[in-house]
C-alpha cells in the first residue's frame, strides 16, 4: 500500500466517525412561557359586572396569567378588577398586557363596570 491509499482511508475513518458523533438526539428547550391544560391552554372567563361580582375564582393548583382583558363597551364606564380587596386594572379602554398579570392559587378576581360584560383571557403555568 502506499501512502495515497493509507491517507484515503484515514481521512475515510475521520468522516464516518465525525458522521456517526453528530447522530445523537435532539433537546429543544423552551423559548417561550410554559403552559398546560391541553392542546389550547388559552382560557378566558366573562361576568356581566355590576358591584364587586365575581369573575373569576382560581381553583386550580397553577397560577392564571390574564393577558387580556376585554369589555363589552369600551370608553363608556370604568373597568374595575381586584384581587384579595387590591385593585389590579382600572380603565375605560381593552387592554393587552404585555408580561400579564398573576392570579395565584386560590385568589378570586371580583369586578365592577356598571352591568357591562368583563372578558379576561390568559393561560395557566406550570
Amino acid at each position: 500500500m502506499n501512502h495515497k491509499t493509507i491517507l484515503s482511508l484515514g481521512f475515510l475513518l475521520l468522516c464516518t466517525s465525525v458522521l456517526i458523533d453528530s447522530l445523537r438526539s435532539a433537546n429543544a428547550y423552551p423559548q417561550g412561557p410554559n403552559i398546560s391544560m391541553g392542546s389550547n391552554p388559552i382560557d378566558n372567563y366573562s361576568a356581566s359586572c355590576s358591584s364587586w361580582d365575581t369573575l373569576y375564582t382560581n381553583n386550580t393548583t397553577q397560577t392564571f396569567i390574564i393577558t387580556d382583558v376585554v369589555l363589552t363597551y369600551p370608553g363608556n364606564n370604568v373597568a374595575i378588577l381586584r384581587v384579595n380587596g387590591q385593585r389590579i386594572y382600572e380603565s375605560r379602554d381593552n387592554y393587552g398586557f404585555k408580561s400579564g398579570l398573576k392570579i395565584e392559587p386560590g385568589e378570586t378576581i371580583d369586578c365592577v363596570n356598571s352591568g357591562n360584560i368583563i372578558t379576561i383571557s390568559g393561560y395557566y403555568t406550570h
